[in-house]
């Protein structure tokens, strides 16, 4: 591994045509590896209400409706538009936006490896990219938005690096034009928003301090201070659905830690003139800020065209509100079999760092007692959880470690900008998993939780690669063999062997693989929807089964995804307006919602008389106006 600790640490030697083969072909390998990996896994990961409120809004996107003004979208609306591209292009089914969904994975492949390589040697660089790979897609296909929001991360974070290195700012532009788009597909793009422009004040702090005058810069200070604090005062606000101490520990404390570092490094003298650092912050935010906009503004032209810009500003940051009260979890508590492995965990880590286990012998029983976990946890849930539960934690640990290093100053100023801005970068982001803290949610940071672990590995010169191998060896198998074999329902508790390997046989679903007893549910629930839906294009699918209109190729009569987005006053009777305005002929009601209460009484009763004949199906009571 390479060390930070000279300025030119970073600049490597591109010329030499072995290197750059080198190079090229370990990030083929790795390449392939994630295509063939990722790619034999696209058809699995059905999780009912995600499949069907990403392929209703597409559909609804493509039948001519916008996002927010005529339809409940859970997202901000690029997500639907991309869909429902993908839709037209490859085909209406659930598999269309998953062909998407890979060739970005496609893509971002090479942008860990790029960032990898800043940091670490290419066979190193490799094999953190094979960790990122197996901690992320192949665990859930679905096109969710929260994926786009890592590729988008990363892509940001590749540019600003490659900022540091050349000093252009096109790359600062294109920087925030990843950050733009990431928040087109899910508000927690402004993450990484929010990182890069910490890591702008951080930057400017350096420049200030390489400057050998001297000059009162209290203004600027003020500025930088308040600011400062109104970030961390927000980040309450992110969490307070879910804040315990658990969670303020995993995911507060990261970003908090380095916004107070930057606020403890404003309070030295300044080398120059408040405007003289206003100009140079200026000059960095100006090109991120207008690549942040340029896609914001582009999805606004429909809604400023139509008038309906307050319907969007209501879906995007306010009704988000209410669908976080409904789905907040709480990040399992800090036990005692947690807090061990964590410290085993970092107890490793720090002798890899410091290299401080040289014998050949000690490697060698490490494998051995790593490959006896990978077998044991097979059939022990408590080995299981033992070396999943560390990683959650590893965000905080890795940022902790970072700030002290960051503050002892023993790297170089370039050195500590790229280490600075990994880190921010991966803390900020892992507010993804706020305030709905489950096990996948860790997916979508882990990758950028290995970059940063890289880059804190490559401030030593004194690193052990034997010992660095086998810690990612070891996660890499425990991905690869136990976590995603057994799908999000177990991921973090047991072992399962793969559930999900039965294809849906419908038309739509286009060979989706699901366990058996959703296939046996749905295989049966839509031929009957359609026996008796007549020649109406609706029906009414409720609570929380968007999966239900987009399986049968029925419309929703609604705008509704989850009723708990509905006002409940007058809920009853804008249903049964929707209903008999589409002329719906058939209901199916789900009687175990996810995150709406059943439906209401009122509402039952109306839905039982005007429909009096019914059939239940699995968790699905189906009722219909006429024999």
């Amino acid at each position: 591994m390479q060390t930070l600790t000279e300025p030119t640490a970073e600049i490597r030697d591109t010329s030499r045509a072995p290197v750059v083969r080198n190079r090229v072909l370990i990030l083929g390998l790795i390449w392939i590896f994630g295509a063939v990996y990722s790619g034999s896994l696209l058809k699995r990961g059905w999780v009912p209400h995600d499949e069907g409120t990403i392929s209703q809004s597409a559909e609804r996107v493509l039948q001519g409706q916008l996002p927010h003004r005529d339809f409940d979208e859970l997202y901000t609306g690029g997500l639907s538009f991309l869909n429902a591209f993908a839709f037209r292009v490859f085909g209406e089914n659930l598999v269309s936006p998953r062909l998407v969904l890979f060739g970005f994975f496609l893509a971002w492949i090479p942008a860990v490896y790029f960032v990898a390589l800043r940091f670490v040697s290419p066979p190193a660089a490799g094999a953190i990219t094979a960790v990122a790979i197996a901690f992320s897609l192949p665990n859930y296909s679905a096109a969710v938005p929260s994926w786009y929001n890592l590729f988008f991360a990363t892509f940001g974070l590749a540019a600003v690096l490659q900022f540091l290195s050349s000093g252009r700012r096109k790359w600062l532009f294109l920087a925030g034009l990843a950050g733009g788009l990431s928040f087109l597909f899910k508000l927690s793009g402004l993450f990484f928003i929010a990182g890069a422009l910490l890591f702008f004040l951080f930057r400017e702090q350096e420049l200030n301090e390489s400057e050998a005058t001297r000059s009162k810069a209290s203004l600027y200070s003020a500025f930088v201070v308040t600011a400062l604090l109104a970030f961390l005062a927000s980040l309450f606000l992110i969490g307070r659905q879910s804040l315990s101490r658990v969670a303020v520990f995993e995911f507060i404390v990261p970003t908090e830690l380095l916004a107070l570092l930057c606020m403890w490094r404003q309070m030295v003298p300044s080398a120059s003139p408040a405007p003289v650092r206003f100009r140079r912050l200026f000059w960095m935010l100006l090109p991120f800020a207008i690549g942040v906009a340029l896609p914001i503004a582009a999805l606004l032209i429909p809604y400023l065209h139509s008038g309906s810009l307050g319907e969007f500003i209501q879906g995007v940051f306010i009704l988000p509100g209410r669908r976080l009260a409904f789905a907040a979890r709480r990040p399992p508590g800090l036990g005692l079999n947690k807090l061990l492995t964590t410290l085993a965990l970092l107890a490793l880590i720090w002798a890899a760092y410091a290299n401080r286990l040289r014998s050949w012998l000690t490697y060698v029983l490490l494998g051995l007692a790593f490959a006896l976990c990978i077998v044991l946890s097979k059939t022990e849930p408590k080995l299981y959880a033992a070396l999943w539960s560390p990683l959650v934690l590893l965000v905080s640990c890795c940022t902790i470690a970072g700030t002290a290093l960051l503050a002892t100053r023993k790297i170089s100023s370039t050195g500590r900008q790229q280490v600075f801005l990994v880190l921010v970068v991966t803390a900020t982001c892992s507010l993804i998993q706020l305030p709905f803290s489950v096990p996948i949610y860790f997916c979508y940071v882990a990758p950028l939780l290995a970059l940063s672990l890289a880059a804190l590995f490559s401030t030593t010169a004194k690193a052990s690669h034997v010992m660095a191998g086998l810690l990612l060896g070891f996660y890499f198998m425990f991905a690869v063999l136990r976590v995603t074999p057994g799908f999000i329902y177990s991921m973090s508790y047991v072992y399962q062997p793969d559930p999900q390997t039965v294809p849906l046989q419908l038309a739509r679903a286009a060979g989706i693989r699901v366990n058996a007893n959703e296939a046996e549910l749905y295989d049966k629930l839509v031929p009957v929807i359609e026996a008796h839906a007549g020649s109406s294009a609706f029906i009414y699918a409720a609570p929380d089964c968007p999966e239900v209109y987009f399986l049968s190729g029925k419309r929703n009569p609604t705008p509704t995804m989850f009723d708990f987005f509905d006002d409940p006053g007058q809920h009853t009777q804008r249903v049964i307006h929707a209903i008999e305005t589409g002329n719906v002929q058939v209901v199916a009601l789900l009687q175990e919602p996810s995150f709406s209460p059943p439906i209401s009484s009122e509402l039952m009763t109306r839905l039982q008389a005007m429909f009096p004949f019914s059939e239940q199906v699995g968790r699905f009571e189906v009722r219909w106006r006429t024999q």
